[in-house]
């Protein structure tokens, strides 16, 4: 084998981010768009940006402009993004900041794959192959950006304390214990939920810490020098990581627990461990329709036609095979350095990550599975701090993608040396080429405008002053939330009913009044509600008023159909008042308590 020339790291960091560019392609053919599906999170993000956009909001805290009447605090949960949004908006535009906030994530976690893969396989031409390969692996493009999930696009952390924890396992002094312990309270500090997916590393850490004590990941930054076995530096590490991680991560995590223990919160602890599984994991089944898992055949899947979407609360893709390609090129890493023990760790890393993703069960697919939530590599990730917490299972693919991205790059490099070094600038093409023909992934992937009605800037016209309730709530009889309402509530300023979490509001299903119009324009779905009291809709229709809502507005053509509609409307009426019309909405105003 013949080592590759280096390749200057700026050059790098141009090819990289012209690959971390490919996904804004898909708003050429519509300019002026959100890089994300309609119907996904996008305006429940965008309230959360510019509602957290200031200092004394940072981190969360008292908000009165959603769930009403049910106010309280919430946290931040993208801290980063947030941050962002608030330096790019007034320069660039809401569209424009949001768009490059999604290439700068996608673009810092090229990058840091890229430093991690050189650092470990020394062949930066190669390395490329691993930044490309996880920074657009599937399950980001589809889930975190279509998705409009943008705090899972934090991923640029790990791959850096990887890279520094390692490093100060085999490079005397104290700054790369340090500077792990910083990118690993930052993950922290960036989304706290991607901890919780990516701390199953320590299950194949543990088992290869010590094949690294004979594997040249010593003191001696040489791969050709004797290993020198330095406990002293080893402790170094740790307490550099521990100290620094620990400081940062504990703020973040003293902060998010104040925020969850508050009893007036709005995400409180009690209300999120009621909707996360628990024995005997009846949501995580093979033959459940919205799963929250992968099978294993999804790693293998190809085709535009394998595109798992779910639509419940908002719209989600998923796609959880990071290309043939990639598991070829990393079968060929391992192969080529078998014989090298520190390489183990990747390999086991990802099929770590697959097996945690397919949940307690362990399908296969559908219909072949383990006949009892038994999968102990699940049910270890299951038992780890947080990792009860965590809902979506199929989020562990990520750590599986980092470990083939990193395998992928080896196998690039080997193959570099013995065929030329053209297979290392070709290989990141390949993985882009099959991604975009023959995976999952929606090409081009879809946009969405968020166009506010003019109306929403005039309600002081209309209605009273209060909070306002907008219906339907949910799409055409679907069971996706109409999340435009968040996008409203940052024009019109007035407090809304609508909560971030993926639930009906707590106050329109206790009013029995309000449940009754949620019951018919949901009937038949997965969110159909019980019965309404009829008892209580005379005290509870007095109620609205009384409790701050000054009225309720209706766009008829949202309905599924013109016998929902009428349902709905005759129930309305009952307030006893004419709507008033305005550009196809209806305008109920709620009468005044005396």
């Amino acid at each position: 084998m013949r080592p590759q020339p280096p390749i200057r790291p700026w050059l790098a960091a141009l090819v990289l981010g012209a690959f971390a560019a490919l996904p804004m392609l898909s708003l050429l053919a519509e300019p002026g768009a959100w890089l994300a599906d309609p119907l996904s999170e996008l305006p429940v993000k965008l309230w959360g940006h510019a509602t957290y956009a200031h200092p004394d909001r940072f981190f969360g805290g008292p908000v009165d402009s959603i769930g009403f009447p049910n106010t309280g605090p919430l946290n931040n949960p993208d801290l980063v993004t947030t941050a962002l949004w608030g330096l790019l908006r007034g320069p660039l535009g809401d569209v424009a900041g949001y768009n490059l906030i999604l290439f700068l994530q996608l673009w810092g976690t090229a990058l840091a794959t890229w430093a991690l893969a050189r650092d470990l396989c020394r062949d930066g031409r190669a390395a490329l192959t691993a930044g490309v390969a996880f920074a657009l692996t599937p399950l980001v493009l589809v889930y975190a950006v279509a998705g409009a999930i943008t705090d899972m696009l934090n991923l640029w952390p790990y791959p850096l304390a990887m890279l520094f924890a390692l490093r100060a396992l085999r490079r005397e002094g104290w700054r790369d214990g340090l500077l792990a312990g910083l990118f690993a309270g930052l993950a922290v500090a960036s989304c706290p939920y991607n901890v919780v997916v990516f701390s199953i590393a320590v299950l194949p850490g543990g088992l290869w810490l010590p094949l690294a004590l004979r594997d040249r990941f010593t003191v001696v930054d040489d791969p050709q020098a004797a290993p020198q076995p330095a406990p002293r530096q080893w402790g170094r590490a740790a307490v550099g990581l521990v100290v620094v991680a620990g400081l940062i991560a504990g703020f973040t995590l003293v902060q998010l627990r104040a925020v969850m223990d508050d009893p007036d919160s709005q995400m409180s602890a009690a209300s999120v461990a009621l909707t996360r599984h628990q024995p005997p994991f009846e949501w995580l089944e093979p033959e459940v329709p919205d799963r929250y898992t992968a099978y294993l055949v999804d790693y293998l899947r190809v085709g535009k036609g394998a595109l798992i979407t779910r639509e419940l609360g908002s719209r989600y893709y998923r796609a959880f095979s990071p290309g043939i390609s990639v598991l070829l090129l990393g079968l060929a890493g391992v192969v080529a350095f078998r014989r090298r023990r520190g390489m183990w760790l990747w390999p086991a890393l990802a099929v770590v990550g697959v097996l945690a993703s397919v949940g307690p069960f362990l399908p296969i697919n559908r219909a072949v599975s383990l006949p009892g939530p038994w999968n102990p590599v699940w049910r270890l990730a299951y038992a780890m701090p947080g990792g009860a917490m965590l809902l979506e299972p199929f989020r562990y693919g990520l750590v599986a993608a980092l470990g083939l991205a990193i395998c992928a790059a080896f196998g690039v490099s080997a193959l570099s040396r013995r065929l030329g070094g053209w297979v290392a600038w070709v290989a990141p093409v390949v993985i882009v080429v099959e991604i975009a023909a023959v995976s999952p992934v929606p090409v081009p992937l879809p946009t969405a405008r968020l166009e506010v009605p003019d109306l929403y800037r005039h309600l002081d016209a209309h209605l009273p002053p209060g909070a306002i309730i907008e219906l339907p709530y949910t799409r055409m009889g679907t069971t996706v939330f109409n999340r435009q309402h968040f996008a409203h509530q940052l024009v019109h300023g007035r407090p809304i009913a609508d909560e971030v979490q993926g639930f009906f509001p707590r106050y329109l299903v206790e009013n029995q009044f309000t449940a009754r119009l949620l019951f018919e324009e949901n009937q038949g779905t997965l969110l159909s509600l019980d019965h309404p009291d009829p008892t209580r809709f005379d005290a509870d229709r007095r109620r609205l008023a009384a409790d701050g809502f000054a009225g309720i507005i209706v766009t008829p053509q949202l309905y599924a159909d013109a016998h929902t509609r009428d349902r709905v409307l005759r129930h309305l009426r009952t307030l006893g008042q004419d709507p008033v019309e305005v550009d196809g909405r209806l305008f109920f105003a709620l009468p005044r308590p005396p």
